[in-house]
């Protein structure tokens, strides 16, 4: 797979950021931190998408603004 990871940060804003689909206005900052945080996680290998997407958007609403 050719994965870009500026692209998927694009990606992650383009539902999550401000002007978003989704828009609850996450910044580059906590997509990187989300990212960090969703790497650390063996279990789950990272493709770039949907399901890494949400799953970014789950750790920075439970764990990153809990």
């Amino acid at each position: 797979m050719n994965f870009n990871m500026q692209e998927f940060i694009k990606y992650v804003l383009s539902f999550y950021g401000p002007g978003g689909l989704y828009d609850f206005n996450a910044s580059v900052d906590e997509v990187k931190k989300a990212i960090r945080i969703h790497l650390l996680n063996d279990d789950v290998p990272f493709e770039g998408d949907t399901v890494d997407r949400e799953s970014i958007r789950d750790i920075i609403l439970d764990e990153i603004r809990a």
